[in-house]
């Protein structure tokens, strides 16, 4: 992390903590889900000039074409009119309501009730699904490790947050902001079973849609991003 990031990535604290104090929100009780959005939040300052919600892909090249196709700014419209009132907590999972951190319970895998027995006949199906949940990608995991099933998992989020948290088990990083090189590096995996995942489901759901029509056969979203996900970090 160099210099420019750390001054930046203080200036982003200091603008959160502002958000929180002003509107009554309060942190993730998840720590590190924190450190990544503000990581991110910071990466799009230096890259784009405003703190753009580091959920979504940044569409556009002047300001003007940006708030014209809607990218969001953090504190983010719809976070602020609908996700927070309704869910308690924003896209990103950086603001969260008092009733939201009172009720929050860390979901562990280990402890979930439903564990496929695996096997390729129960493991091959989820290959034909848009989105899979984290419990899916851990039981996919597994299966490849036992040689049961085969596919490429790709983390399309910037090097800075790869390198803070990182999905063991993932094959290539492919950020969206360099994503034509990406692809092309990877052009002989079109009839491949591909998993796409980033911080919260967004950004790689639109990647799934540009892989697909590039010509990429199998391509599945991982649904709630790596915040979501209980597997093997590192």
């Amino acid at each position: 992390m160099d210099n420019q990031f750390k001054k930046e990535l203080e200036k982003t604290n200091k603008f959160v903590s502002l958000v929180y104090d002003k509107m009554n929100l309060f942190p993730n009780p998840n720590k590190e889900i924190n450190d990544i959005t503000a990581q991110g939040l910071t990466s799009n300052k230096l890259k784009h000039g405003s703190r753009y919600c580091p959920c979504f892909v940044v569409i556009g090249e002047t300001r003007e074409e940006k708030k014209k196709l809607n990218d969001r700014v953090c504190p983010c419209k719809p976070a602020l009119e609908k996700e927070i009132p309704e869910d308690g907590i924003c896209h990103c999972g950086i603001f969260c309501t008092s009733s939201y951190v009172d009720n929050y319970v860390k979901v562990d895998v280990s402890m979930v009730e439903h564990k496929l027995n695996l096997n390729s006949e129960k493991l091959n199906p989820l290959f034909k699904k848009d989105e899979i949940n984290s419990v899916e990608l851990v039981d996919l995991l597994d299966g490849r490790n036992s040689r049961l099933v085969n596919f490429i998992l790709i983390d399309v989020r910037e090097v800075i947050e790869n390198d803070t948290k990182m999905i063991i088990g993932m094959d290539y990083l492919i950020p969206t902001s360099d994503l034509g090189n990406g692809l092309d590096s990877i052009s002989d995996k079109k009839e491949e079973n591909i998993v796409v995942h980033c911080h919260s489901g967004s950004r790689s759901a639109k990647v799934q849609e540009i892989m697909k029509s590039v010509g990429f056969k199998t391509v599945i979203n991982l649904s709630g991003g790596i915040v979501s996900y209980g597997g093997e970090t590192k």
